[in-house]
């Protein structure tokens, strides 16, 4: 089964403003392409304590967070989902991992979630290895974790999954195990990037850190990031298209104007995501930004996306 059509190619990143069933449904709503649901686990989930999320940090560079995987549960969200589908467009499922007071490993949870989910009717998953919220090492920066997710996973779902994947800009060594291994994997799509984890930042007035989890550790979001996910997403398509691999890989992080798109389709992106930007201005982003990126590409001579994924050119 292949990937389904996200037209136009912006959605919203799991997390901001897609937790709440009123939420999701003001996403369907908008004129985003699809609908991508907050990363569930197998149990709700209250999340991390307040204060937890800094919306706007230094000059609107950026936000930092550290919600602790805050969610409604898998069972609650499978409900959902047929109501969403009415909107008419793909409902993508986000399905993570989080403690639950139960025996089910790690890769029983996955594998649990992802069955509910399809069986529900979503259209695509997006298997979330990549949170930093909980203890602040992603799953996807083990391979053989990620083999052990993924494996059952393949064996099992019939719908697309991708897997939405941390930045490894510290470790070639690692991304290229991890790059390999989902081509092996055959993966149907990967979301690049989850926040830069391990960020903080100070309240001068108080003298306090702005979130109080981790020790006030949190994932940066925002424009901050832009050139470290327009890196990550290169890095992708460039090793995906010299092996031959057809995986889309899909950008996430820093997109705040529609050149910050644009940006990202340059480097390699077929579909891209928004996550502080929708926090800051809400489901009406996704029109302006398509327009923006549509008036872009008419003034440069191109008639669609599609003329320019990857056609980024050495200085």
């Amino acid at each position: 089964m292949g990937i389904p059509k996200i037209h136009p190619p912006i959605t919203n990143a799991s997390g901001p403003l897609s937790v709440t069933e009123e939420e999701l449904h003001a996403l369907g709503r908008s004129g985003a392409g699809a609908v991508v649901t907050k990363s569930m686990t197998h149990c709700p989930r209250e999340g991390n304590p307040e204060p937890r999320l800094a919306p706007r940090i230094n000059h609107d560079v950026g936000s930092i967070n550290s919600m602790g995987l805050n969610n409604l549960g898998y069972k609650r969200y499978a409900e959902l989902v047929p109501a969403l589908k009415q909107h008419g467009k793909p409902v993508i499922a986000s399905v993570s991992y989080a403690p639950c007071g139960h025996d089910l490993p790690l890769e029983e949870q996955y594998l649990v979630i992802a069955q509910a989910l399809e069986e529900a009717g979503a259209d695509m998953l997006e298997i979330n290895l990549s949170t930093p919220n909980l203890t602040g090492i992603p799953i996807a920066t083990d391979p053989e974790n990620v083999r052990r997710v993924m494996e059952p996973l393949k064996r099992a779902i019939r719908i697309p999954m991708s897997v939405k994947m941390p930045p490894y800009n510290n470790s070639l060594a690692l991304f290229e195990e991890v790059a390999s291994l989902l081509v092996e994997l055959e993966v149907d799509a990967v979301v690049t990037m989850n926040s830069e984890p391990n960020a903080l930042d100070i309240d001068l007035k108080t003298r306090t850190k702005l979130i109080r989890p981790r020790g006030g550790y949190g994932g940066l979001g925002g424009p901050a990031i832009l050139p470290i996910a327009l890196g990550e997403v290169h890095r992708f398509y460039r090793y995906f298209r010299d092996r031959g691999a057809e995986i889309p890989v899909w950008g996430c992080g820093g997109i705040a104007t529609p050149e910050d798109a644009v940006k990202h389709f340059l480097a390699g992106a077929s579909a891209v995501q928004v996550g502080t930007a929708l926090l800051w201005e809400g489901p009406g982003i996704f029109e302006r930004l398509w327009g923006g990126v549509e008036r872009w590409l008419r003034e440069h001579g191109f008639s669609s996306v599609e003329e320019i994924i990857g056609t980024v050119r050495d200085a």
